[in-house]
């Protein structure tokens, strides 16, 4: 969450833009939907549903971004894993997971 939210910041996202993502949330349509999208797919181990794939696609996500954020998705994952299993030390400004923006 650190890394992320450090990230987040270099990238211009603001505050409450980072907080509604780790709500599940956003203030841009499509870019709720791809969060949602995303949540879903770590819920549910990606064993996400038609309907779940078509709502994020009508949102405006295309074939390329699907694959794109469930790769991401996947990536995060393997990372959150490996640095936990490792425990490796954050290197990143230290951010309270109830207050990461």
């Amino acid at each position: 969450m650190s890394a992320h939210t450090a990230i987040g910041r270099k990238t211009g996202l603001s505050g409450q833009e980072i907080q509604n993502a780790r709500a599940g949330t956003s203030e841009d349509i499509k870019a709720a939907a791809i969060v949602k999208f995303a949540n879903v797919l770590m819920e549910k181990r990606g064993e996400v549903s038609t309907a779940e794939i078509l709502t994020v696609r009508n949102a405006g996500v295309s074939d390329a971004e699907l694959v794109e954020i469930i790769t991401h998705v996947g990536m995060n994952f393997l990372t959150n894993v490996l640095g936990k299993a490792s425990q490796v030390e954050i290197d990143f400004p230290k951010v309270d997971l109830k207050l990461a923006a």
